[in-house]
């Protein structure tokens, strides 16, 4: 059995509010070969004075102004020494020990280049709801912009390097574009992606967070990255079939599911 090595890339600016949680769900996960990369824009409101509570357990980390998130992201995985990698944003946490669960994955099968679990919210007054995916589907993906969950996934190095990485002239769907890459590369090769029934990471909904900011450009980078795929028959972008794929997606969520509704987890975080 493989053991593989994982580097952990966050970027950060100003998140002295939730990043010590980040670090922690990272550094107590008990991997033993960790590489954990912080990139920090320049923040100014105690984000750095946190970051270097924990440095001796980093294997890199700096500060300084940058060309934005995914720069800062890419700039981590063209460092990375690991087989596996995978981005945690600043104001997102792992939950406890699934990332470690998750590379077990890869250890286990070495044809595997990208496996995701599911995730919940974390909503403003503290409460869980957890959102279950189906398996990954190209079409599905592309249609209706159905993206595998990002800090909920880890994939291959040689994955991430066979696509080109992120697309750094992205600023806010550049996870979808990379996972829609991916997708279509091993579309030939469908045991190459997992979905594994775990709520692996917490995703947490607050009013600084471009997800809540800035919806209307996440729209706009989202119809751009679709145009890329010309090679996608125009006859399969029309309403007629975008109707059968959204019949399509509701049966497999529920027949994954066993027509089990979507959770919601109303302990407080």
């Amino acid at each position: 059995m493989k053991k593989n090595k994982i580097t952990v890339v966050t970027p950060v600016l100003n998140q002295a509010q939730f990043i010590e949680q980040t670090i922690d769900s990272v550094l107590s996960q008990g991997i033993e070969d960790l590489e954990y990369i912080i990139l920090d824009a320049g923040s100014t409101d105690g984000t750095v004075d946190i970051i270097k509570k924990h440095e001796r357990h980093l294997a890199r980390w700096r500060s300084h102004k940058d060309a934005g998130q995914s720069s800062a992201i890419h700039e981590g995985f063209s460092s990375a020494s690991g087989d596996l990698l995978c981005w945690i944003n600043s104001d997102d946490y792992f939950e406890p020990g699934a990332l470690k669960r998750m590379i077990g994955m890869f250890d286990n099968d070495e044809q595997l280049d990208l496996c995701y679990g599911d995730y919940s919210i974390l909503l403003p007054d503290g409460t869980k709801e957890a959102k279950l995916k189906i398996s990954f589907d190209f079409e599905i993906a592309l249609l209706f912009y159905l993206m595998i969950p990002q800090p909920s996934s880890v994939w291959t190095k040689r994955l991430y390097d066979s696509v080109g990485g992120l697309d750094t002239a992205l600023n806010y769907s550049f996870d979808y574009d990379f996972f829609l890459r991916a997708g279509q590369r091993l579309q030939a090769r469908p045991d190459a992606i997992r979905h594994v029934h775990d709520l692996v990471s917490v995703f947490r909904i607050h009013p600084e967070s471009k997800s809540v900011s800035a919806q209307a450009k996440f729209v706009s980078e989202n119809e751009s990255i679709m145009r890329k795929f010309d090679n996608f028959p125009t006859w399969k972008r029309s309403s007629f079939y975008r109707r059968y794929q959204m019949v399509r997606t509701l049966l497999r969520y529920h027949s994954e599911r066993g027509m089990v509704p979507t959770r919601k987890d109303t302990r407080k975080a």
